[in-house]
């Protein structure tokens, strides 16, 4: 037998197992905190154009923190989440003077397996919620204003989960502590408009941004899961 029969056999023995595994009638659920970097182009412009203090020094990068539980059935997961870009500040300020820029979201979503081995399984997914863009500044007066940006929101994601370890007792069971490796894109309803601080008319702009990009993070958490 040649290399190339070898590996067509070995490539046919894999995908034969895989198609076994997606077969298979498997309940359960997991939960997962995660962490990863952001990439959100145009914020840095858009915290400059709300106050003329901010710099370039202010980028783009972003670091994505959040949680999520989701279960599953047969071949389709359903989850729930929450997520936050970090607090972050603009350096190179005048003495006295902040800026800060932050975000949230929170988000329903569903998915459906591609891939399930005997330990792992590959998903993509859409996750709608909502999000809030927030730019807080503080003067050297002591001139506190807020700027927000909020509205619908949806997740593109493509997420790799993997059991750490096996179950040698009970070969329908799965459940111990998991990894999860999601990588996706974050996008706000278009042209979404800037809101003032409530207490400070004068802080309303008309600027408009569309909070939008790319993420990678890395989970760590637990779940079980029953083969039937």
């Amino acid at each position: 037998m040649n290399g190339l029969a070898k590996i067509t056999l070995c490539l046919l023995s894999i995908l034969a197992s895989s198609a076994v595994a997606q077969v298979r009638s498997v309940r359960g659920g997991a939960g997962f905190l995660y962490l990863g970097p952001a990439q959100w182009p145009g914020a840095g412009m858009a915290v400059q154009q709300l106050n003329p203090w901010a710099t370039s020094t202010s980028n783009d990068h972003y670091l994505l923190m959040g949680s999520e539980l989701y279960w599953q059935h047969k071949q389709w997961l359903f989850g729930l989440g929450a997520s936050a870009l970090v607090n972050k500040r603009v350096n190179q300020l005048p003495a006295g003077t902040s800026i800060e820029s932050s975000a949230s979201n929170g988000h329903i979503w569903i998915g459906r397996i591609v891939w399930q081995g005997q330990r792992a399984k590959l998903y993509p997914s859409l996750a709608p919620g909502i999000s809030a863009f927030n730019v807080n500044s503080t003067t050297a007066g002591s001139k506190h204003t807020t700027h927000t940006l909020d509205g619908f929101s949806a997740d593109i994601g493509l997420s790799f989960d993997w059991l750490l370890l096996g179950n040698k007792t009970d070969k329908t069971l799965l459940a111990g502590p998991m990894l999860k490796i999601q990588a996706g894109y974050r996008f706000m309803t278009a042209s979404s408009e800037w809101h003032g601080d409530l207490n400070d008319p004068a802080s309303i702009t008309t600027n408009r941004y569309a909070p939008r990009g790319f993420y990678l993070t890395l989970g760590i958490g637990g779940g079980g899961f029953r083969i039937r």
